[in-house]
């Protein structure tokens, strides 16, 4: 309303004021449509704050309704020659195994130059890999390096590291007069990259070539370290790897070599990790209670009830109470075992809390005992996997649960209904607070027209006023004369 300050000086009148008050109190009609849309926001945050729960509890579900969750195992090593690594494919048994060779990677180290700084020669150097190099075979692969401007044995190691083909080059000082070594290290251990080097200039193969089909090098380059492959055998098994991480030798279990010799590995049922799934999905059903808890809570300390100050965004909420009592229903259920019987939560050690302490704070929801999950996990993990996972064509828990909230999710779900309906109606009152605010503003407007008007009609009026004063003064002064 720019220019309020102004109405009122012709006519003295304080229309400023009153035109701010006229503002106040159209803008009231604003208020509860603000307060209605807080509300809705409300209500809507609360609602994804319900979901991050009840997806959190979905994988929790879902993760025990894979059968590999029963079946995960844990490895033990007899000495320090290798590290065991399983996975959900990994299975139980007991494993010999005999590290016979740990596999290496080839070192070429040329001989010494007095200078790393003089220039050499350009070109390019290729370097050729396979495992059949010694004897004449084919390369399996071939890289060519460009050597560039700085053509010394610095420019010739930083030319090969930036051409990044699967070799390292450095230069070593070994403290003699010639004392600059250009070493060639492959990045990858295996026979199958052994190298044979050659240069396109003659002065460059003078420090680099190396042609693994002569025993010695006309040009001094030395082969420090030959490629290996690892060679182990797993119960007798023998096995051939091109690095010291070998996967499957033993089933579902990478294996990382570090030293030869002897040593046993045994794989056993993982019981620990079990559990873990187990109170996670325990834990994951208490935070959705918690969760719902807050956002329902009604503050019965209050005075007033009903006002916005003592309830949650989702107090009395319908579709919250129902979601929570599904969820409930769902875990009383027994279900098969795979075994021609039936298994339930409480007969694994998880039962419903009903102790009303401490208000009631853990009040329906899940509670462990410890000593029978750990029994029934020992002697029953395939009957929990039945009953979380399914079997015979029936669903298991974690299935039902992970259906139940995907349809909460769906279009024309419970809880996607529920948000939508939530965020249209915000757009409808950010429509009705539009509306009403370019209602508001074309009422201001028309007030401050005619208060602009009676302000200037009365300023007039006080003009006239003032000159028929000073006339009929100064007729009564001519007249008394």
């Amino acid at each position: 309303m720019a220019g309020i300050s102004n109405i009122g000086v012709g006519s003295g009148l304080n229309l400023s004021d009153l035109l701010t008050s006229l503002q106040t109190n159209e803008n009231l009609a604003l208020q509860p449509i603000s307060d209605q849309a807080t509300a809705y926001q409300a209500k809507l945050s609360a609602f994804g704050k319900i979901k991050n729960a009840l997806d959190a509890y979905q994988a929790a579900a879902k993760n025990l309704s894979n059968p590999k969750t029963f079946s995960v195992v844990k490895a033990a090593v007899s000495n320090g020659i290798l590290t065991a690594t399983t996975s959900a494919d990994s299975i139980p048994g007991s494993f010999a195994i005999k590290v016979n060779k740990l596999a290496q990677a080839q070192t070429l180290a040329s001989a010494g130059q007095a200078s790393q700084t003089t220039a050499i020669g350009g070109g390019t150097i290729t370097f050729d890999f396979g495992k059949d190099l010694a004897t004449g075979g084919a390369p399996t692969s071939t890289k060519t390096v460009t050597i560039g401007s700085d053509t010394s044995l610095q420019g010739i190691r930083d030319s090969i590291n930036k051409a990044d083909i699967g070799v390292k080059a450095s230069i070593v000082n070994d403290g003699s007069g010639t004392p600059y070594r250009l070493v060639l290290t492959s990045s990858t251990t295996g026979e199958d990259m052994s190298m044979r080097v050659t240069a396109s200039d003659g002065a460059v193969g003078n420090v680099i070539n190396f042609d693994p089909t002569q025993a010695t090098q006309p040009n001094g380059v030395q082969e420090k370290v030959k490629a290996a492959n690892a060679s182990l055998s797993v119960n007798g098994i023998d096995i051939i790897s091109q690095t010291n991480t070998v996967k499957d030798a033993v089933p579902g279990t990478t294996l990382t070599l570090t030293a030869t010799g002897d040593t046993t590995l045994t794989a056993t049922q993982d019981n620990d990790a079990i559990k873990k799934a187990v109170t996670d999905f325990v834990s994951a059903y208490n935070a959705v209670l918690t969760e719902a808890a807050t956002q329902t809570a009604f503050d019965t300390s209050a005075n007033k009830p009903g006002d916005p100050s003592t309830s949650s965004p989702l107090t009395g909420d319908g579709t919250l109470r129902n979601i929570t009592t599904r969820l409930r229903s769902m875990l009383n259920a027994g279900l098969p075992d795979g075994k021609g019987g039936t298994l339930t939560l409480s007969q694994m050690g998880i039962s419903f809390d009903m102790d009303t302490s401490n208000k009631g704070q853990n009040y329906g929801k899940l509670k462990v005992n410890d000593d029978k999950l750990d029994a029934t996990i020992r002697d029953n993990a395939q009957g929990m996997a039945a009953f979380f996972g399914g079997v015979s064509g029936s669903k298991g828990l974690g299935n039902t649960i992970d259906d139940y909230v995907t349809g909460l999710n769906a279009d024309g779900g419970a809880l996607e209904s529920v948000t939508s309906g939530l965020t249209e109606s915000l757009k409808d009152l950010n429509d009705k607070y539009t509306a009403t605010q370019d209602r508001i503003q074309t009422t201001m407007d028309r007030y401050k027209a005619q208060f602009t008007q009676l302000d200037t009609l009365i300023s007039q009026l006080n003009q006239t006023k003032s000159y028929l004063t000073q006339q009929f003064a100064s007729l009564t002064n001519s007249s008394s004369k």
